[in-house]
């Protein structure tokens, strides 16, 4: 996901993915296969295919696409550059060479009409002040026939027990974020729709568990140890103290809470990704 994408709404703070750039989170995110967060798109995907990821992050789901379409080219893009940078590197040491990593917007993608075969976007749209945009955008770059993957947990599916008033205010605390800087958090329980306004001829729409679904106890100290780092960013933390959704103290307490249910025996968490595939017309 991108930094922010400048110049939507001028009144409005700049779109920002909130779960920061931590290194718990850059570790979290490298660790991500498209075997689990693209699984849903893969049926789609042939040999010699071209495909555009759009919110590439650190690169990992992009190099697994390019491997599943090799000698196809894969085009991984980002509105961060450290991103990019980060999916070079990850790219050279695997040794993938069908990949290729640019800086650039959703909104305004580089590339000339009908030019890839296939698109994919992860962790992006909802953070989105113009999901519909982009989704028109990524449309414009896909061939006749050319098809669209997009996914993303939705905030209303998520299960997290033992719950407390504390561990509700943290949930509340990203929520807020998310909408702070124009984004949606429930936005992808309507991706199926979303698609089919954005001028794709059909789509269909799945739910699968996220792979932030833990029951087991290096699972649910992973898990804490991310949302305490985000919790911990400078920017969600700075934008909290702001907007006095919450103090330092505060912000404390929640880190403390966090810690104190990644060590539980009982510990749960589970969330509903929702994604959908849209296509594009044969005749364009």
């Amino acid at each position: 996901m991108s930094r922010e994408e400048s110049g939507q709404h001028t009144n409005s703070p700049p779109e920002l993915y909130v779960h920061g750039y931590s290194a718990s989170e850059q570790q979290r995110l490298r660790g991500r296969k498209a075997t689990e967060v693209a699984e849903f798109f893969l049926p789609y995907l042939r040999v010699g295919m071209t495909i555009l990821d759009c919110g590439c992050g650190p690169g990992s789901i992009t190099i697994d696409l390019a491997e599943a379409v090799a000698p196809g080219q894969v085009i991984g893009i980002d509105l961060e550059s450290r991103q990019v940078d980060a999916a070079r590197d990850l790219a050279a040491g695997r040794r993938v060479t069908n990949v290729q990593f640019e800086v650039g917007s959703v909104y305004e993608l580089p590339f000339p009409n009908r030019a890839f075969d296939a698109a994919f976007a992860n962790t992006l749209l909802l953070h989105l002040q113009d999901p519909l945009r982009a989704l028109r955008e990524i449309r414009r770059v896909l061939k006749p026939g050319g098809v669209a993957g997009i996914a993303d947990g939705d905030f209303g599916t998520g299960l997290w027990e033992p719950s407390s008033p504390v561990l509700e205010q943290v949930r509340t605390l990203f929520l807020q974020a998310v909408r702070y800087h124009g984004g949606d958090p429930y936005l992808a329980r309507h991706y199926r729709r979303l698609l089919l306004e954005a001028g794709f001829a059909r789509s269909e729409a799945y739910g699968r568990i996220s792979s932030e679904t833990h029951g087991d106890p290096a699972g649910t100290r992973r898990f804490a140890a991310t949302i305490v780092q985000q919790i911990e960013d400078s920017t969600l933390r700075r934008t909290a103290i702001e907007n006095r959704w919450a103090t330092e103290a505060d912000l404390d307490v929640m880190v403390a809470e966090v810690h104190a249910w990644g060590e539980r025996p009982d510990a749960f968490i589970a969330i509903l990704d929702c994604a959908a595939v849209g296509w594009v017309d044969e005749a364009g």
